[in-house]
């Protein structure tokens, strides 16, 4: 019996109502009208299933960090210069920001929807999803030529129809993979995922050694995004299929609106203020900045890889099962994601300006105290985690698109204001605040959906801001 299934259906002969239970499979049972057992995990059970879930998808993210990491550093100390990264890191910010701006959330809104196990449900899924694909790659050829003038690179024109191959070919990723993280089920994806990895890396070395240019760059991204996709198609039955179901595709297509409108303020939040800052500060700056944001961005991504792959799922689980259920899932969470952010905002307090200096030269020193303060955002984003996900469960994905606008308008405005009348500093705190104002479109939410949590919820994030801004008067090192 396999309990990292939310239903499990088993024949048996038995009058319907009759009860069972199982302690081997963490579980209990009710015999249906058609004479099957429908399975549901205990609290027990549940707790067994995050844990081993959690431990794959740590595996996988950390796994393919280091992969990705090393991959890029070997490629550049022995094959190629900086120019191949640079052109290759225009065509990857211009295909990522295609991707965002056509974000329909089908993996999430298929882990949280009641028929996300519904064959016609899946197939209208996947046809969405082909066809997003398709589209991102013929708006990217059609913008080859355009960009590559702007920039004034015409080998971008090739490079970026080719590299969009990969949202192409990601497109056609088989409904398993969302199925199985539904089921928190996430062994074979996170295998795959490292296989994936593994191969683009060897691919890369190779084509590098005989022609080192920005095409081993892109081969690398094509080849993850095929060997990934098409052995989505082979880690679980049955194969899918396109298809098309009119209600399906307008519940896809209304909670990915909103998760589009989100998506799309998330990235032109985070592109934006490096896009303003660098309109106001020096090179090194700027360039002390993006350090400090890559290293805020480690912790904070292996945290939210764990959400969106454990937390969502589970609390979706727990939505469709019943309201109590739902309340006692997400208080539970609230203490373990408060904890997690306060030891990460107390953790770059104290030791952001020490990695930089020990790791870095003394020419990043400034690179520490943005990292402090970025770490602040960081605990606001991981505090928000609970509240995102449950909203989420419940397809309310329009309060997650309100609150990444919020940030947006703030974080523009408000940069640009601080630069205006005072400086570099005052600029970065209105990156907290940007993010601390932003999660009261999610409390608003909360009051929709599970109103029995929102009060308390406005009181855990009261005392949560309270305590960072008392950890952020400490004298840690280097504070500024």
């Amino acid at each position: 019996m396999n309990s990292s299934e939310n239903l499990l259906e088993i024949e048996i002969i038995a009058e319907p109502g009759a009860k069972f239970s199982s302690p081997a499979a963490s579980g209990e049972g009710i015999v249906t009208a058609s004479g099957v057992i429908s399975w549901t995990p205990t609290t027990s059970g549940r707790a067994a299933i995050a844990l081993r879930g959690g431990t794959w998808s740590l595996i996988g993210y950390v796994s393919t960090q280091v992969l990705r990491t090393l991959a890029t550093l070997f490629l550049a100390r022995h094959f190629l210069g900086p120019e191949p990264f640079g052109l290759v890191g225009l065509v990857g910010v211009f295909i990522a920001g295609l991707a965002m701006f056509s974000e329909l959330g089908i993996v999430a809104n298929v882990v949280q929807h009641p028929r996300g196990d519904d064959p016609e449900f899946l197939h209208t899924a996947f046809s969405i999803q082909a066809g997003r694909g398709l589209a991102i790659w013929l708006i990217a050829a059609i913008s080859a030529y355009p960009v590559a003038l702007f920039y004034r690179q015409p080998v971008i024109l090739p490079l970026l129809v080719v590299a969009a191959t990969s949202e192409l070919v990601r497109g056609l990723t088989s409904t398993a993979a969302w199925t199985l993280t539904r089921h928190v089920n996430l062994r074979g994806i996170t295998l795959l995922t490292i296989f994936s990895e593994v191969v683009a890396f060897g691919v890369a070395i190779l084509w590098a050694a005989v022609a080192p240019s920005a095409w081993a760059l892109v081969a690398r991204t094509v080849v993850a995004a095929a060997v990934y996709a098409l052995g989505t198609h082979f880690i679980r039955r049955p194969a899918v299929r396109f298809g098309w179901e009119r209600s399906a595709a307008r519940d896809i297509l209304h909670f990915g609106g909103w998760v589009s409108l989100s998506t799309a303020a998330y990235f032109l939040g985070g592109q934006g203020e490096r896009l303003i800052l660098g309109k106001f500060v020096t090179a090194a700056e700027l360039g002390c900045f993006s350090l400090a944001l890559m290293v805020s961005s480690v912790p904070a991504g292996g945290v939210n890889q764990l959400v969106s792959q454990i937390f969502l799922p589970m609390i979706s689980k727990a939505v469709r099962r019943s309201r109590e259920e739902a309340i006692h899932d997400f208080l539970q969470a609230r203490k373990i994601f408060f904890a997690i952010g306060m030891v990460a905002a107390l953790g770059f307090l104290a030791l952001g300006k020490p990695f930089v200096e020990l790791v870095l030269t003394s020419k990043y020193r400034m690179a520490g105290w943005m990292l402090q303060v970025l770490g602040l955002r960081v605990a606001l984003d991981l505090f928000a985690a609970p509240a995102c996900s449950l909203i989420l469960a419940y397809g309310k994905s329009r309060y997650s698109a309100t609150a990444n606008t919020t940030r947006l308008v703030i974080m523009v405005g408000g940069v640009l204001v601080a630069f205006h009348w005072f400086g570099l500093a005052q600029a970065m705190i209105v990156l907290i605040a940007a993010q601390a104002i932003s999660y009261l479109p999610l409390i608003s939410g909360l009051k929709k959906v599970l109103p029995e949590v929102a009060r308390a919820e406005l009181r855990w994030y009261a005392v949560f801001v309270v305590l960072l801004g008392l950890a952020a008067a400490i004298p840690w090192p280097g504070a500024k």
